[in-house]
């Protein structure tokens, strides 16, 4: 599965970049209904389309908050295709309320439960397979077969969507340490470090989960002339008593990680 990520990754990146999470979430629920769609019209074609999308647009949801998805080509053990398009419907709306939390305007609950973003995408993913093995469909070979059809077809069809997953900043740090990090944008020359922060809106969405989501880091790369700050990094970027920030060098590059702080 860790390859299929990569290879989904790849593709996105060479048709222009992710979409926003919530702009994601919609087109998934929007692929969901279309296999509704296409089991009420016995239309087999269009069901096999429709469910490599569920895939693909799930699996770049998990892209979008580094999650290493297991592989589920097992599925659930849902042998009736009706009974796998309920758990479908039912698994893709509880993606919807925890994206809704971390991205939309519901409020992110202090109980909610470390991990179950991915485990929801996982039975999105069973599902597809359930239903997949009751019309004889190779799942895999089907999704190498889209991704090389698109990667050739629709190069650049998507405009670029700035994303923490796809920032250089992140890109290079975890040639050095694999983890589960989001990046930032491209700091300028002796930019204010409050300035900086109200330019990077992905740092507010990483404080806001970092925690219940499982991320490890946000990745600042430092600019060859460094931030300018008026008291602390903790102070200009706002960040919390729950994170610390670390910083490291790797080669000769000088990294800015906000952590956790356990």
């Amino acid at each position: 599965m860790k390859e299929i990520q990569q290879k989904i990754d790849r593709m996105i990146i060479h048709l222009g970049g992710y979409w926003r999470p919530l702009s994601g979430l919609a087109r998934l629920l929007e692929e969901v209904g279309e296999v509704g769609g296409a089991l009420h019209d016995q239309d087999e074609a269009a069901l096999v389309e429709e469910l490599l999308d569920v895939f693909v647009i799930s699996t770049c949801l998990a892209n979008q908050y580094a999650i290493e998805l297991d592989d589920q080509s097992n599925g659930r053990g849902e042998r009736l295709v009706h009974h796998a398009y309920y758990s479908l419907v039912r698994e893709a709306g509880e993606v919807a309320r925890t994206l809704n939390a971390y991205e939309g305007d519901k409020k992110l609950k202090a109980s909610s439960t470390p991990g179950s973003l991915q485990y929801r995408i996982e039975s999105v993913q069973a599902a597809v397979f359930d239903i997949a093995r009751e019309i004889e469909l190779d799942l895999y070979a089907e999704i190498g077969s889209l991704i090389d059809e698109k990667s050739a077809r629709d190069f650049g069809r998507f405009d670029h969507t700035p994303d923490p997953i796809t920032e250089s900043s992140v890109r290079l740090y975890t040639r050095f340490k694999p983890g589960r990090y989001w990046g930032g944008i491209e700091a300028k020359p002796s930019e204010e470090a409050s300035r900086y922060r109200e330019r990077e809106y992905n740092m507010e969405r990483f404080l806001k989960i970092a925690h219940v989501e499982g991320l490890d880091g946000f990745v600042v790369r430092q600019p060859d002339e460094p931030f300018i700050m008026t008291s602390s990094l903790e102070q200009d970027w706002k960040v919390p008593e729950s994170f610390i920030i670390d910083e490291e060098w790797h080669g000769i590059d000088k990294f800015i990680i906000i952590r956790k702080n356990w």
